[in-house]
Order: structure tokens, then C-alpha cells, then sequence
């Protein structure tokens, strides 16, 4: 066992120097994973802006105390919350957010992202596109148009817009930090496992200590090596 061990450590070491002597070119695949990830996220990927917007079931209050009237309001209202994002993200206010738009409804629903904030009645509407405004106005368009088929179906108008869509001035994506940094791992994660690689299938005797390690007899002699030029 102590033999098995001292062998594991004296490979480890080989290990170390071998890609010690290697660590500029590990530096320099590195680098280059970088600057390549870094150039196609500036240059090829578009950049994207995302709009939200915050819709809110509005609770009836009393007249006299402006408290809530029953507890059974919030319940109901709460209960409705999934069935409004179903709504919201459902082919029929899509495809006429689509058709007002001037859109294909594929678009709309590649783009658009409607979800309910975790212990909240708050819903979130978010669309994000490679045009700011049109992704305001995406947002817009289907707050408008899901007011008024509520309204007109199911006779619900207690619905307010809690905060309203704006134009992104940053784009939301591609993160060129995010990238970059991805990039740097996968290009030393790359580069130290091929030289790992290397050193496990290299099974030549570089030296006469690793012949008389590997035969298992003393070297009695050296032949000296020279550049025949």
C-alpha cells in the first residue's frame, strides 16, 4: 500500500512539472477562448432589450372604512391569478397582440414571458426583442388587449397596471462579463485535460532516472545526442 501510494505521489508530481513546462501555452488557449468568445459576443450575437410590466387584481375595499370588504375577495383573486397568466400567454390575446402588431404570433410567443411573482397576486409581463421600443410596445399591446377581453368576457375590470413598461436603455443580453468569464474556464478546463492526455499516453523514457525506474536496472551508460547539421 505504501509503495501503491508513493507511486500515486511521484505521478502527481510528474504531472505538476509536465504542466508546469506547458502553463504559457495553457495561458495562451485560455486567452484565445476569451478574445474569440469576447469578439463573437460583440460583433455576432444581437443584443436584446427586455420591457416589464406589473399588473395587479385590484381588491374591493368597503366604502365607509376602505378596508377589504370580505376575506373571500382575496381568495377569489388570488385563485383567478393563474387563470389570467394562462390567459395572458394563451393563443387568443397572442394572436391578437400579433395581429395588431403586424406580427406572426410565433414571434409574440418567442418573445414574451408572463409569470406570477412567488406570494404575490403581482403578475409580470416581460417581452424581450432586439428593438427596445418593440418590446414596449409588445408589452403594451397585450395589457390593453388583455384588459379588454376580460372585461368584455368575463366581466372583470378590477385589474390595474402597477408599474408600466418602459424602453430598455441597456440590453438585457448577451452578457459579454458572463461570456468571457465561461470562456476562460472552458478554454483551461480544454487545454489542461489535453495535457493531462498527453502525459498519460506519453510512454517514452526521457531521462535515464525513469529508465532505471521503469527496467528496473541500473543505467551503466549515456549516449550523448547531437543536432547533425
Amino acid at each position: 500500500m505504501e509503495e501503491m501510494n508513493e507511486e500515486i505521489e511521484i505521478n502527481l508530481l510528474e504531472l505538476f512539472e509536465y504542466i508546469k513546462k506547458r502553463i504559457l501555452k495553457v495561458i495562451i488557449a485560455t486567452l484565445v477562448c476569451m478574445i474569440a468568445v469576447g469578439a463573437i459576443t460583440i460583433f455576432v450575437i444581437p443584443e436584446k432589450y427586455t420591457s416589464t410590466a406589473r399588473i395587479f387584481p385590484k381588491l374591493e375595499t368597503s366604502s365607509d372604512s376602505g378596508t377589504v370588504s370580505s376575506t373571500s375577495s382575496i381568495s377569489v383573486n388570488t385563485s383567478m391569478i393563474n387563470n389570467y397568466v394562462e390567459l395572458i400567454g394563451g393563443t387568443t390575446i397572442l394572436g391578437e397582440v400579433a395581429e395588431t402588431l403586424n406580427m406572426e404570433r410565433d414571434e409574440i410567443q418567442d418573445c414574451i414571458s408572463v409569470s406570477n411573482e412567488s406570494d404575490t397576486m403581482i403578475i409580470n409581463i416581460s417581452a424581450t426583442t432586439t428593438d427596445p421600443e418593440l418590446s414596449k410596445e409588445i408589452v403594451d399591446t397585450t395589457i390593453d388587449i388583455f384588459y379588454t377581453e376580460i372585461k368584455d368576457k368575463l366581466d372583470v375590470e378590477n385589474m390595474i397596471t402597477v408599474d408600466e413598461a418602459e424602453v430598455a436603455e441597456t440590453p438585457s443580453s448577451p452578457s459579454f462579463f458572463r461570456n468571457v468569464a465561461i470562456a476562460a474556464l472552458v478554454g483551461l478546463v480544454l487545454s489542461l485535460g489535453y495535457y493531462f492526455i498527453m502525459f498519460m499516453l506519453d510512454t517514452h523514457i526521457h531521462n535515464k532516472e525513469e529508465a532505471e525506474k521503469y527496467l528496473g536496472v541500473p543505467v551503466i551508460g549515456v549516449i550523448p545526442y547531437f543536432d547533425d547539421k
